[in-house]
């Protein structure tokens, strides 16, 4: 049952990773004056970096978990990130789809060869807990059930 638990978590994390990749595979937005309802791309490229950032965040105490005892201890900072994540996936979605030059706009704004090394090390970080079964750790297990539920890109 763990196994199944785990592999689903690393399914949802490959997806909520490709949604902070800044839409990769995505098919183009409508024209601006059909979606982006006079939003800044600026606020855009802010709501990136804020997941960016929370995403970073979440590798490195994900990176952290080593055995039994990491995983305990990381289980409350992964409570606090979800929090974190769950404001700015509602912040995300009072905002209109972007038009496909404000994505070209975001995209820019970020080093994609630093995107595509966060979500490797944040897809091995998750494939290490996996294979590990959560190191036996249930307060692990309880917290990242809802930190990929705080994700872009995922429901609860």
């Amino acid at each position: 049952m763990r196994t199944l638990i785990f592999t689903t978590m690393l399914a949802a994390g490959t997806a909520a990773m490709a949604d902070i990749s800044l839409g990769n595979g995505i098919p183009a937005a409508a024209p601006a004056q059909e979606t982006q309802a006079a939003v800044p791309a600026q606020t855009y490229i802010d709501m990136a970096r804020d997941v960016f950032s929370a995403v970073k965040e979440l590798t490195e105490v994900l990176s952290s978990i080593k055995d039994q005892a990491s995983a305990d201890a990381a289980a409350p900072q992964l409570i606090e990130l979800t929090a974190r994540m769950k404001e700015l996936q509602k912040k995300a979605e009072v905002l209109p789809r972007p038009s496909a030059e404000v994505e070209t706009q975001v995209r820019a704004a970020f080093d994609m060869q630093e995107v595509q090394q966060i979500a490797a090390r944040f897809m091995d970080a998750f494939i290490n807990i996996g294979m590990n079964n959560g190191y036996g750790s249930e307060a692990l297990m309880n917290a990242l059930h809802p930190v990929l539920n705080a994700m872009p890109g995922q429901q609860e």
